[in-house]
């Protein structure tokens, strides 16, 4: 680790996490605003994308902006926040993150960045959990969706010669570890399908509650499985086309 920077290098993965003065004061408010899981789970998934884009080919070849995947990464999660003034009431977390991001980078680089490295930060973090749309866009947006889903996946990630080997893996989980993460991923999608639960039910955290229940422990579990289908939006689509008929020829 060297003087100026908060973190540590990773030998087996031949990486170092990029430090300068945005992205260290991007650290201190993820770890102001977030868990201490929260943190490591973003620096595993900064530590993950910094191995994928150094090690997949179709990464590999790209020109890829490091100082705007880093801090997608590490501030992907602050719809998370354990600030709640920081939310929404009904936006997706995806949303209040990148919001969360776009907002802190446009004060803190005094207009460093443009308008096309801004709308990388919030396509990154906004489409993180919707990877059949992120893998079609550009390289930094492709690069955080995968380190993320690598955090989840490890070694099995899905990838033609994945790069992330068993000792690369244990290395980047031993310098950040997971300190609770699962319970915490259990939890907070639970809290949203019982806060925000609008903001759910097109996506995958609707099945959390359908699996744990609102409260993280199996209660209200029934009832959310029929709150979903009511709002199933197949059934609101054509619902709403038979609705249109009284208004056809």
């Amino acid at each position: 680790m060297s003087p100026s920077s908060p973190f540590p290098s990773l030998p087996v993965c031949q990486i170092t996490i990029p430090s300068n003065e945005l992205i260290n004061a991007a650290y201190t408010y993820t770890k102001e605003h977030t868990s201490q899981a929260t943190v490591n789970h973003c620096l595993r998934c900064v530590s993950f994308s910094l191995l994928l884009i150094r090690e997949f080919p179709p990464l590999a070849s790209a020109n890829v902006d490091l100082e705007a995947v880093v801090l997608s990464s590490l501030m992907h999660d602050m719809g998370w926040a354990t600030t709640k003034s920081l939310l929404s009431n009904d936006k997706r977390f995806e949303v209040d993150g990148a919001n969360i991001a776009r907002d802190f980078v446009n004060h803190s680089a005094s207009g460093e960045w443009d308008a096309h490295r801004i709308q990388l930060l919030w396509d990154a973090i906004a489409l993180h959990t919707t990877p059949s749309i992120a893998q079609h866009k550009q390289p930094e947006v492709v690069a955080v969706a995968l380190g993320i889903f690598a955090d989840f996946m490890g070694p099995n990630l899905p990838l033609p010669g994945n790069p992330i080997t068993v000792e690369k893996y244990k290395e980047i989980v031993g310098a950040f570890p997971r300190v609770g993460f699962s319970d915490e991923v259990v939890n907070t999608l639970c809290g949203l399908c019982r806060e925000k639960p609008e903001t759910t039910f097109e996506n995958f955290v609707s099945g959390f509650g359908k699996t744990y229940g609102l409260d993280g422990k199996g209660g209200g579990k029934e009832e959310w499985i029929m709150k979903c289908e009511d709002n199933d939006i197949t059934k609101r689509l054509m619902g709403g086309l038979q609705a249109c008929k009284q208004w056809e020829d």
